[in-house]
């Protein structure tokens, strides 16, 4: 039996996280939960699983109502430490860290602190927290699992390793989003409403813009950058709108190795929360080769997409917090209405130039440089 914890239970991933525990009860324990400010959903989830622990971070939550609708006695957690003070809430064996954002960089390194394993699903801890936390996993030797659909292909490519030295270059695939093929002025002018129409995966709204603007995947290329210790210039992206080919390894010998899959999250997260057993999977349905027809692959357009061009540059001048910082602001912009969408790469863009040159020493001074780039983005608006 596994204890676990879901940290980010109410959102898309934590909540297929979630489906996938209640599948294997009798090897998944989930220990605690948490969210922000959606106690109705938390209650929700912490009744069906029965989570000894229950923690909400959001400063605005209605604690009165959770603890109204929760029909079990749990402890729950609450205020500023609630999310680190869940790392290690019933000592769990792993931590699903799904937590949107930045925001979950604090529990990630209470998680390597305590050498508690992850099951990463919030790329923005690895990509914020760079060779700072990648120095953390090596020396506390924590198991890092990924769950992005992307990395967890890659990592079963490379046969359930992070060892990169026989490897010539890591593919990453994108199914292209919903401006596949929109011309350059009508994605700079995108109306809402279609951005947020994902050809293929049923996600949050921050992901979905993310998607449009390809800054997911320029997330995924600087997540496998750190978490592979792969340089940026042997890692690949390559759209696929059929999304059925996850990524691939392409090898020193020029052989290839692809990771095939539905299109469902809820394969990479039990891939995560079981390893290294292989299970068969109740929640997927499998692929029908009959049904594919065909797999196509195209080079991805960077002038249409500038998000992607400069998290390549992101990664060469170590500037990846500030990408992810002013991705984040800009996207909540767009989201409000208040900038097109141009605005995003933009943002970002002039946010490295000013930041550029600046390499924080400590988690503290990560924290703080968000901190900096979101106030610097504010004043662009």
């Amino acid at each position: 039996m596994r204890n676990i914890t879901i940290l980010g239970v109410t959102g898309s991933v934590g909540q297929q996280a979630a489906d996938v525990a209640r599948a294997y009860p009798e090897r998944i324990h989930v220990g605690c939960v948490s969210a922000h400010n959606d106690v109705r959903t938390l209650a929700g989830l912490a009744n069906k699983l029965r989570a000894e622990y229950v923690a909400v971070t959001g400063a605005g939550a209605d604690m009165e109502l959770l603890k109204e609708l929760l029909d079990y006695d749990a402890e729950i957690l609450s205020g500023p430490e609630a999310l680190t003070r869940a790392c290690t809430a019933g000592n769990p064996d792993m931590v699903v860290l799904s937590v949107l954002g930045i925001a979950g960089l604090p529990a990630f390194e209470e998680c390597l602190k305590h050498k508690i394993a992850v099951a990463l699903a919030n790329k923005e801890s690895l990509v914020c927290g760079g060779k700072l936390v990648q120095r953390m996993i090596r020396e506390t030797g924590t198991l890092v699992l990924p769950v992005d659909s992307e990395h967890s292909a890659l990592f079963q490519c490379l046969n359930n390793r992070f060892d990169v030295s026989e490897v010539q270059k890591l593919w990453i695939t994108a199914s292209g989003g919903p401006f596949l093929h929109w011309s350059k002025d009508e994605i700079d002018h995108a109306p809402l409403e279609r951005a947020l129409k994902h050809p293929r995966w049923s996600m949050g709204q921050k992901i979905t813009i993310d998607s449009a603007s390809l800054a997911n995947k320029g997330l995924e290329v600087m997540e496998a950058h750190f978490m592979y210790g792969m340089p940026a210039e042997r890692i690949k992206v390559l759209v696929h709108p059929q999304s059925i080919v996850h990524s691939m390894v392409e090898w020193r010998d020029g052989s290839v190795t692809a990771q095939m899959g539905p299109v469902d999250m809820r394969m990479p997260i039990q891939k995560s929360l079981l390893f290294p057993e292989m299970l068969e999977n109740p929640c997927v349905k499998p692929l029908n080769f009959y049904e594919i027809g065909r797999l196509e692959f195209l080079e991805p357009d960077m002038e249409r997409f500038p998000c992607l061009a400069l998290a390549f540059e992101a990664i060469d001048t170590e500037t990846t917090t500030v990408y992810n910082s002013a991705n984040e602001e800009a996207v909540a912009s767009y989201l409000a209405g208040d900038i097109e969408f141009h605005r995003i790469y933009e943002l970002i863009g002039d946010s490295m130039k000013k930041f550029g040159g600046y390499i924080p020493q400590t988690i503290s001074e990560i924290l703080e440089l968000d901190k900096d780039v979101r106030a610097y983005v504010g004043t662009l608006l």
